[in-house]
């Protein structure tokens, strides 16, 4: 900790994510931030009347879910990708393997970050989903007469968070934006952003897609069956597709369980993940 100079503001300190050139060290910069969560959000929220309570988190749930990921690459020895549709976003978190290339003169002067997650906070299934629509025409994959009917349903979804499909015609437009916001999100996350704040993500050699939320989780093995398949054939995308992946649903959601195992238990969180989603 340090105090800012004649504020009172408190500091948190982290070592440099870039110590040197090509090589990325963001393991400080995170549980700093996690010092922060917990001190500002968990104490500064008042979510708990006592210390216990801050004491008992592990760690903010996408970097559970982002150790997670992680276990998941080692046990399944290659490349992976997760796509986490929520409510108000989607994220993506993909584990790559360090490709020996990378290193030598030729190297990225800030290095590779071989496991990494994306955020979209305009994709999601109830508060975000008009960005969904939006963002899918701009990504040229709703025609007019589809984005009408779509922009409305979208409207009331983002006007009641506690939307809940009431029949097929309802459980088919959450399966058309869960498609949607998937594909456009790992588009982003596989071309990297346009102004090059955010390296793009070869997923060619993906073994496997995981596929998250909850509206997955509870959709019919079909329909989230469907989801994965939008974004395995989305040939115009503008990203190298992966070559031979195999989609899965974490339908039981242990990946962040497994991420709040790793550090104490590893053996347990491999074992846990190879149960529930055969890597």
């Amino acid at each position: 900790h340090a105090v800012l100079a004649g504020a009172g503001v408190p500091v948190t300190v982290a070592d440099n994510v870039l110590p040197r050139i090509g090589v990325l060290e963001p393991s400080s910069a995170r549980a700093a931030i996690r010092e922060v969560f917990l001190r500002h959000v968990i104490g500064g929220k008042k979510l708990s009347r006592g210390t216990r309570f801050a004491r008992l988190v592990r760690a903010a749930t996408p970097d559970a879910v982002l150790t997670g990921v992680e276990v998941l690459a080692g046990t399944l020895g290659g490349d992976l990708a997760v796509v986490d549709v929520g409510g108000a976003t989607t994220d993506v978190y993909s584990v790559l393997t360090p490709d020996e290339r990378d290193s030598g003169p030729s190297q990225e002067v800030a290095g590779t970050l071989w496991r990494a997650r994306t955020v979209e906070g305009d994709l999601g299934m109830r508060w975000s989903a008009p960005g969904v629509v939006r963002a899918a025409v701009e990504e040229r994959l709703l025609d007019a007469a589809e984005e009408a009917d779509l922009a409305a349903a979208a409207a009331v979804r983002a006007a009641d968070p506690g939307f809940l499909p009431a029949g097929d015609a309802d459980r088919a437009v959450d399966r058309r934006i869960a498609a949607l916001a998937a594909t456009v999100a790992l588009r982003r996350h596989a071309r990297g952003a346009a102004t090059g704040e955010r390296a793009g993500r070869d997923l060619r050699e993906v073994k496997l897609l995981v596929g998250s939320g909850g509206v997955l989780r509870h959709a019919d093995p079909g329909d989230a069956a469907a989801v994965l398949d939008a974004v395995l054939t989305d040939h115009a995308g503008g990203w190298a597709l992966p070559r031979a992946a195999r989609p899965v649903v974490d339908v039981d959601y242990v990946l962040a369980a497994a991420g709040l195992l790793a550090d104490d238990h590893p053996g347990a969180a491999a074992a846990m993940l190879r149960h529930h989603l055969g890597a």
